[in-house]
């Protein structure tokens, strides 16, 4: 059985899926999330396309999954040197499509995430809408990311309504088609992951809204423990230091930054372990995770400050 969106019975949405984070998350996780997709977008009738954008070749998504529903495309686009933020543009270039969700290889929808999302376009007059995003824990390691990370925990995300926001998160946010070809992420000067940053500052400036979706939610997983830990607090370090203003990115500032991040990841995990059921005996390794992330994201601004090429490179 399909499901009308009732209000918008014309309009026509596409789901756009980069294919990059598979190579850090994995893709038995991938796949749970291409199940979870196509089941969803199976139940509504507005669906177009589904688009895989990928910038290495993958033999395995050429043939369309079983289980689409025939009036469903489905389409694979392969370019190679892109990366995360390109692959999400050259994407959205070759959609057909009123809507564009963009959604992540590493996440995991929740239920009911699409036809929440796409329920904000009933009202005519918004042209972007974002859902929400939050960390998949279980231990320790994944417990401690939810605390003290930039994504918040799922209980603090429902108990701060709102209708708008500038910021959001690339791995699940919908856009008129034709707005988004107007900005694009890449027409920022984004390093990273930044790019979605750069974007929401670009609308607020132009005077459009983001509508928050309060309940299209995605998990998200942390990183990997190891290589991944340390290039992403690396990349994140950098990519903050690049957004100060020139007058800004001394070390000085940088020093400053990491009292800041120290002292609220520590009020983050003493005050919230609740949220994530982290019991009181385990509180200090999550501390002690949090520092280290930081202080490896110091670093990341300290090798920018310095021109280090390697850690400019990061694209992760």
């Amino acid at each position: 059985m399909t499901l009308e969106i009732e209000g918008i019975s014309n309009t026509s949405f596409s789901i756009l899926i980069e294919w990059e984070n598979v190579l850090l998350s994995g893709e038995s996780r991938a796949y749970k999330m291409l199940s979870r997709v196509i089941a969803q977008a199976n139940l509504l009738k507005n669906f177009c396309e589904i688009i895989v954008s990928a910038n290495t070749d993958q033999p395995e998504l050429k043939e369309r999954p079983k289980e689409l529903n025939e009036n469903i495309e489905w389409k694979l686009i392969v370019n190679t040197g892109l990366h995360y933020y390109q692959l999400k543009d050259e994407a959205a270039r070759h959609a057909k499509s009123e809507v564009i969700i963009f959604v992540d290889s590493d996440v995991l929808p929740d239920k009911d995430w699409l036809k929440n999302l796409t329920d904000s376009f009933r009202n005519p007059r918004i042209q972007a809408s974002c859902g929400k995003a939050y960390i998949d824990h279980h231990n320790l390691y994944t417990k401690a990311f939810a605390l003290f990370w930039f994504f918040p925990t799922k209980n603090y995300h429902l108990s701060r309504p709102r209708r708008t926001t500038n910021h959001f998160f690339a791995n699940n946010v919908a856009f008129k088609k034709n707005l988004f070809l107007q900005y694009y992420f890449g027409k920022n000067d984004q390093v990273s992951r930044g790019g979605c940053l750069a974007l929401g500052e670009s609308l607020r400036k132009d005077g459009i809204d983001i509508y928050l979706c309060e309940n299209a939610f995605v998990a998200h997983p942390p990183p990997q423990f190891g290589s991944h830990f340390i290039l992403r607090a690396l990349a994140q370090g950098r990519d903050r230091l690049l957004r100060n203003k020139p007058c800004q990115r001394h070390i000085g500032y940088s020093i400053y930054r990491l009292f800041e991040n120290s002292v609220k990841s520590f009020a983050k995990i003493t005050l919230r372990h609740r949220s994530v059921d982290l019991p009181l005996i385990f509180i200090p390794g999550a501390i002690i995770i949090g520092q280290i992330y930081y202080l490896i994201y110091f670093l990341g601004e300290v090798f920018t400050i310095f021109g280090f090429k390697p850690v400019l490179k990061i694209s992760i």
